[in-house]
This record gives C-alpha cells, structure tokens and sequence, in this order.
C-alpha cells in the first residue's frame, strides 16, 4: 500500500470515527433532553390529575350532604384514595429536583388535613347529627385547605411550566447543532471522496506502468522457469527410480530378516527334538514362539506398502494365522480389530505382545480335549493410544483346587515368564495390564486381559472411510 493511500484512509476513517460518534453524542443528548421534555409534561399532568382527585373529593362531600345520595360517597372514596396515590407518584417523579420536591412535600399535610375535615363532617352526617355536619362544612376550613393545595399545585405546575420552556429550547438548540455537525461532516466526506478519486488516478498510472514492466520481466522469468523445469523433471525422475531401489531393498531386507529369524525357529524346533530335559523343552517352546511370532511380523510388514506405517489390523490376523497353523491346533482365534494404521517399528513389539497372551490362553484356559475360543481386539482410547484385550471362554484366573487336572494354572498366569515379557513390552508404550472375567458363567468364566497403551499411536486407514 503506497504511503498516500495508506494516508489517505486514514483520514477518511479518522472522519468517519468522529462522524460516527458525533451522531451519537447528538443522538444521545437531544434524546436526553427529549426525555426531559417528555418527563415536565408527565408531571405537568399529574398534577392537573391531582386538582381533579381533589375537586372529586370536594363536590363528593357536597353532593352528599345536598341529596344524601350514596353515589356522591362513593364519588368521594374514590377521589380520597386517588389523591394520596397521585400525590405520591408526583412526589417520586420529581426526586432529582429539590425545589419541586419541597413543594410536593408541604402540600401532604394540607391534603391529610382536608381529608381529615371531609372525613368528620361525613362522619357527622351519617350519625344523623346534620347541623353539625353541615357546620364543619360552613367553618370555611376545608376551603381554607383547598385554596392553599390549588395555590401551591398552580406554584409547582407554573415551575413545571418553565422547566419545558428551557428544556425545549434547549431540544431545538440541540436539534440545530446536531443538523449543523451532520452537514458539515458530509461536506468533509465529499471533499475527501475528491481527493480520494485525485490519489486513485495517480495510482492506477503507476500501476499500468508497473504493469508493463512487470510483463515484459515476467517474459523473461517464463523462459527461466520452463529451463529450471526440464531440470527438476530429470532429478525428479532420478529420485523416484532411487526411492523405487531403496523401498524394494528395504522390503528384501526385512523378508531376509523374517527369513533368517524362521531359520532360527527351525533350529530350535531341532534342539526340542533331541532336547530330554522337560524345563530345557518349555522354556525352548517358548523361545521359538516369540520368534516365530518377530519373524512371521518382520516378513509381512510391508503388507501396507508403506515404510513408515503398517496396516496393523492385517498384520495380526496373518501373524496369528500363522501361530494357529504351527502351534495352537482346534483352538479358534478371532481378531477384531478396524482398519488402523501404526508406526512400523512398534508392530514386531505389538504382535509379540499379543502372542504372548495368545500363548498363554492356549496353554492354561483350556483342559486337554476342550475345544477353545479367543478374541483378540485394538481401538483407538478416547483420549490417545490405543486400548488392547485379549479374551478366552476357559477356566479363567480361579485355580480349582478340586480340578481334575492337578497341573492347571490360571488362564492367565501373571507370575510366568511370558506376564513378565508382556509387562516389559508394554511399558515400551506406557501400558498397564489388568486381568478380569470375560463372562458371569461359574464354571466356565474365561479370562479378559485389558491392556491400556497410551503411547501407542494408531491412525485409521483410509479403508475405513
């Protein structure tokens, strides 16, 4: 933005602003003065309400004492009770000015002692004691009361009076003022507006001789770019055929450590079979398991395409496949697990770790000629990680001291190697293993493993979508 533009908005939003608030100050101070205005008229009506509740009460108590007529009285009770109330509400509308205040104050004696007049010569009259009444009425005393209550009422009404002339005065000064402010700000708006269209005129000359300049810079700058172009293309050309020789070397290595890890496996099934020591062939099992399951993983993490993160749902259901093919036999494992995405160098660690719980229900849930049941489930926590459970439908974690097989130990045994292995494997992600019935059947109760993974990061898979 050019340093003349720049000021020249400036100004014209300084006008604006000023104009803007002007209008306001305006708007606000004939409003004031308005409401003033409308506030002497209200009192100035109040009070002539005032001088009828009295004439009320007045030609009330006559037209009583004249005809002996009940609605005259009731004429007067209402002209009573309005009195007072209208009195009352002059006196709170005129608050904020002590001169009218004053007054309004001096005439509520005046009005109680008329009405404490009225009251007893009624009060004679209906006791039948007529010329009483009618002396009280006689006495000019309510009279007296009623010129001084219309003298101050025609007193407050006159100040009134001249409250409205100043304050409408003051309306049409504002008015003026406000009309003058207006005017004078649509003639700055105008002036600016000339100035503004001046300025626009330069500017659009600077800007089309730019604008040549530009065009025949960027001419030169196309040749530039198309020669910078070919360029990248060959290096891009080159880079893809490198990333091509890099991921299929990386995929041949990592089928060559699977396979060199199978080799391992195949080695220790030789040592079980000339192994005579029961312990040396456990712990050997063992071994080979968590092997085959690095190396059934480490050959199928490509499965994704991708070398940074692998489809983790695919991933378990293969490794499995392949447990269940070698080692577990009638026993019936079912992953449930979404499409999900996870980071390539924690999938060996996960696979393991849920082999070792695999494992270890395949090895204690179920007695010998029962045919078992295990899910394997992953989702995503609420929060971050991932939340993992493997479930059985066996013995559960109860050891039966009367069961038939004196050898049993838990479905899950907390205690072994393999518990140990999984606890180091899931601190690895910050995980916490629970265990816990997977269902109310006493006899047959099985065993839910619950593992939280805060650490461990899954992704959904487009397949998901």
């Amino acid at each position: 933005m050019q340093p003349g533009t720049a000021r020249t908005i400036l100004i014209w939003a300084v006008i604006t602003i000023a104009s803007g608030l002007s209008a306001i100050l305006g708007w606000w101070w004939s409003t004031s003065t308005a409401q003033l205005v409308t506030h002497t008229v209200q009192v100035q009506n109040k009070l002539g309400d005032l001088v009828i509740a009295a004439q009320d009460v007045e030609s009330g108590q006559r037209g009583y004492f004249l005809t002996n007529d009940k609605s005259y009285l009731e004429r007067y009770n209402s002209g009573k009770a309005a009195l007072l109330v209208i009195h009352s509400d002059i006196l709170r509308s005129v608050a904020d000015n002590p001169k009218q205040t004053e007054l309004m104050s001096s005439i509520r004696p005046l009005l109680e002692q008329r009405l404490a007049t009225s009251d007893a010569s009624i009060a004679l009259f209906d006791a039948g004691n007529i010329p009483d009444a009618i002396a009280v009425v006689k006495s000019g005393r309510g009279k007296n009361f009623m010129d001084d209550i219309r003298a101050k009422i025609t007193d407050a009404r006159q100040t009134e009076a001249e409250y409205y002339a100043e304050r409408e005065t003051a309306f049409q000064r504002q008015r003026y003022g406000l009309l003058m402010a207006l005017v004078g700000m649509l003639f700055a708006s105008a002036t600016l507006a000339m100035v503004s269209v001046s300025r626009e005129r330069e500017r659009r000359e600077t800007i089309e001789a730019a604008a040549r300049l530009l065009k025949t810079s960027n001419q030169e700058l196309e040749k530039r770019v198309a020669a910078r172009t070919a360029e990248i293309e060959i290096e891009k050309s080159r880079a893809e055929t490198e990333r091509e020789r890099a991921e299929g070397l990386l995929r041949d290595v990592t089928h060559r450590v699977g396979n060199s890890l199978a080799l391992v496996v195949g080695f220790i099934n030789l040592h079980i079979r000339h192994a005579t020591n029961p312990q040396s062939i456990e712990i050997l099992t063992g071994a080979r398991s968590r092997i085959h399951a690095i190396a059934s993983a480490q050959r199928r993490l490509n499965v994704a395409n991708d070398l940074e993160l692998v489809r983790i749902d695919t991933l378990v259901e293969q490794v499995l496949s392949d447990l269940s093919s070698a080692t577990i036999g009638d026993t019936e494992i079912n992953v449930d697990i979404p499409p999900l995405l996870a980071a390539a160098q924690f999938a060996t660690s996960l696979c393991v770790l849920i082999q070792e719980f695999v494992m270890n229900s395949v090895k204690h849930a179920f007695p010998e000629g029962r045919a078992g049941k295990i899910t394997v489930s992953l989702r995503q926590a609420e929060d971050r990680g991932g939340v993992l459970e493997i479930s059985d439908n066996g013995r559960g974690m109860t050891n039966l001291a009367d069961d038939a097989d004196a050898s049993y130990e838990p479905a899950q045994n907390a205690e072994g190697l393999g518990a140990k292995i999984a606890t180091l494997l899931s601190r690895q992600f910050g995980g916490t293993i629970s265990y816990g019935p997977a269902s109310s059947d006493p006899q047959w109760p099985g065993t839910r493993v619950h593992v939280a993974l805060p650490e461990f990061e899954l992704v959904k898979s487009a397949a998901a979508a």
